[in-house]
């Protein structure tokens, strides 16, 4: 008999969760702790789900270890691997928190990037309706690169030491109502369709951030258990003060699902090697050797990017209405692509 290593996976993860939850004991005794949770069969679902609820009990009681666990599950998945399901935390993120003292160990922000990556890509399905991942992270992304595109009332703060990025952005969001929604909505499809080169903000962390984030410059999968996305500098050099070229071949998915239908969603490659993201010296862009950097202009492009980013992309989605062929003035397309 041929076992299924997926489904053997899936056995594992499931004494784990019972063991965390504490299911392993008799349902009667622990059941009135756990609540609506103390059933396995009402939350777990593939790889499951765990009601945050329960977490947030269970945090407060229990020896250390679990302690740790249980807050580090929240911690995460309500934060850096959020779903759609507004008070749940995927099971996956406990095979990452089963040894609290090996947390430090793992690149949270590679995980959190692939995460969002994949979620992206769901989320641009026709029958989507939502988005997943850790949108606060591509909320302040928007915020730093499109001004116009900013709350009118949230001005940038000055950051204090060691401070994360995003409390940039800190504020008070006004009350949300449908009919102001809508308002919303028109709005930024007009701010969108309005974009020029003059109105983004290039460089907003600097014009060589790669100097201090050597890890700027990988190139390579990004990797979060059995997700794996491609990332690519050479896709984005505008944002690294460098002039945007025809940007490197990305390696091509070995099977590629892209339904209509979300559930469908699935990429895999051939090989995911975490060797490259430990070896950043000879996988990472050279980047002296591939382009040069920007003299005039911070949205300057080399002289056979236009052909392949109009080949590349959707002509539709261009500031000028005109025919392609039409267009003899680069400067008013929107060029922007990161």
């Amino acid at each position: 008999m041929v076992v299924d290593p997926r489904q053997l996976e899936k056995f594992a993860l499931e004494a784990d969760i019972r063991a965390l939850l504490g299911l392993d004991r008799d349902e009667d005794e622990y059941g009135a702790q756990v609540g609506e949770v103390a059933s396995l069969s009402r939350w777990y679902r593939g790889f499951g789900l765990l009601g945050v609820g329960a977490l947030t009990h269970l945090q407060q009681s229990g020896p250390p270890a679990r302690e740790a666990q249980c807050y580090l599950l929240l911690l995460l998945g309500s934060t850096l691997f959020v779903d759609k399901s507004k008070d749940r935390v995927s099971a996956v993120v406990n095979l990452f928190v089963k040894r609290p003292d090996m947390v430090g160990e793992y690149a949270w922000e590679a995980g959190a990037l692939a995460y969002l990556y994949r979620h992206l890509g769901i989320a641009s399905r026709a029958e989507a309706k939502g988005v997943a991942g850790c949108l606060t992270l591509l909320q302040c992304w928007i915020y730093d690169h499109f001004p116009t595109l900013r709350p009118s009332r949230l001005e940038p703060r000055e950051l204090e030491r060691g401070q994360a990025g995003a409390f940039r952005w800190h504020g008070t969001a006004p009350r949300s109502s449908k009919k102001r929604d809508a308002q919303m909505l028109v709005y930024y499809r007009q701010a969108i369709d309005s974009l020029t080169p003059q109105s983004v903000s290039w460089t907003p962390y600097g014009h060589s951030p790669h100097l201090t984030v050597r890890r700027t410059l990988y190139q390579g999968l990004l990797r979060f258990a059995e997700i794996a996305e491609y990332y690519d500098p050479t896709r984005c050099l505008r944002q690294l003060g460098y002039v945007q070229g025809v940007p490197y071949p990305l390696e091509r998915p070995l099977v590629v699902r892209r339904p209509a239908s979300t559930l469908g969603y699935h990429l895999s490659y051939q090989s995911v090697y975490d060797s490259y993201w430990n070896n950043l010296g000879a996988h990472s862009v050279h980047l002296d050797l591939f382009s040069a950097p920007i003299r005039r202009r911070p949205w300057e492009f080399g002289e056979d990017y236009m052909t392949w980013y109009i080949g590349h992309s959707h002509p539709h989605i261009l500031s000028d209405s005109r025919p392609v062929d039409d267009i003899s003035d680069a400067d008013t397309v929107s060029t922007i692509i990161f």
